[in-house]
C-alpha cells in the first residue's frame, strides 16, 4: 500500500471546508463592517450626515415657516463693544510687556445694553485696575484666558449692578 505523491499533496476534505468557512467569515466581516460604516456616515445610525445636513440645509426642503408654524425665536441678546484697552503688565525685569484687548459684553436686551453703555467709564476703570496687576504667566495657556474671561465677567457684574453681564467675548487679545 504505497501512497501516491498526488494523494499526499491534497489535504483532507475537512481542512478545505474549514478554510472555506474562515474565508467566508472574514469576507462577511469586511462587507458588514463597510456597510455599517457607510450607514453611520450617511446618517442611518446617527452618524455624520445630520451634522452635514445642518451645515448645508436643503433649499428645497419645507420649513416650519412655510407651513404656518412659527420658527423658534433666537435668544434675545445684545452685544456692547468696549473701547480698546491697552495696559502694561507686571514684569520682573526692566522690559515692558503690554496687553491689548478688544472686548464685547453680552447682555440680555437693549435696556441693559444702554445701562452698560452709560456705566462704561466705571467698567473700564475696573478692567484697568485688574489688568494692570496681571503678569504674562497669568495669561498663558487656555486656562489663563478662561480665568481672564471669568474675572472680567465678575468685575463687569459688580460695576454694572443691577444689570447682569452674561459673558465677555474676546474679539482680540495681544500680549507683547
Amino acid at each position: 500500500m504505497a501512497s501516491s505523491p498526488a494523494a499526499a499533496a491534497t489535504p483532507p476534505a475537512g481542512n478545505a471546508r474549514k478554510r472555506l468557512i474562515v474565508l467566508a467569515a472574514i469576507a462577511l466581516l469586511v462587507v458588514g463592517g463597510g456597510g455599517a460604516a457607510a450607514a453611520w456616515f450617511f446618517g442611518l445610525l446617527g452618524g455624520a450626515a445630520p451634522a452635514e445636513a445642518a451645515a448645508h440645509p436643503d433649499p428645497h426642503a419645507a420649513t416650519a415657516e412655510s407651513h404656518g408654524a412659527a420658527a423658534p425665536a433666537p435668544p434675545a441678546v445684545v452685544f456692547v463693544d468696549v473701547p480698546d484697552i491697552l495696559v502694561n503688565l507686571q514684569t520682573a525685569g526692566s522690559r515692558m510687556r503690554f496687553l491689548k484687548l478688544r472686548l464685547s459684553l453680552e447682555v440680555a436686551d437693549e435696556p441693559a445694553a444702554q445701562a452698560v453703555r452709560t456705566l462704561m467709564p466705571r467698567l473700564l476703570d475696573s478692567f484697568q485696575l485688574y489688568l494692570r496687576a496681571l503678569t504674562v504667566d497669568d495669561l498663558s495657556g487656555p486656562g489663563g484666558v478662561q480665568r481672564l474671561k471669568e474675572d472680567l465677567v465678575a468685575r463687569s457684574n459688580i460695576a454694572a449692578e443691577p444689570v447682569r453681564v452674561k459673558d465677555v467675548l474676546l474679539k482680540e487679545m495681544l500680549v507683547q
